[in-house]
C-alpha cells in the first residue's frame, strides 16, 4: 500500500506542477481582459468590482450589439434609409 500511496502522490505533485504555470497565465489573461475593459477598448463593460481587477465573470456586462447602432438619413427628402455604425 505505501507504494500506491507514493504513486498517487508522485502523480498529484506532477499535475500540480503543471496546472501552476497555466493558472498564471489565466490569471494574467484575466488582468489582461479587466484593464482592457476599462480603459473602453471591449464591448464589455464593468458593472462592479475594482478597475484593473478582474474578479470574476459577474463583474462585468457584454453588449451584445457591441456598440452597433442603426442611424437613418434621407435621400431626396422623401426616401428613408438606414445604415450601421459603429459608436466610439
Amino acid at each position: 500500500m505505501p507504494i500506491m500511496e507514493f504513486l498517487g502522490w508522485l502523480a498529484t505533485a506532477t499535475v500540480g506542477a503543471q496546472t501552476l504555470p497555466l493558472a498564471d497565465a489565466i490569471n494574467d489573461y484575466n488582468n489582461h481582459f479587466a484593464m482592457e475593459v476599462d480603459r473602453g477598448d471591449s464591448c464589455f463593460t464593468r458593472v462592479s468590482g475594482f478597475e484593473g481587477v478582474y474578479g470574476g465573470p459577474h463583474e462585468f456586462d457584454l453588449d451584445p450589439t457591441c456598440n452597433y447602432r442603426l442611424e437613418s438619413y434621407e435621400v431626396e427628402d422623401t426616401v428613408t434609409k438606414w445604415r450601421l455604425i459603429r459608436s466610439d
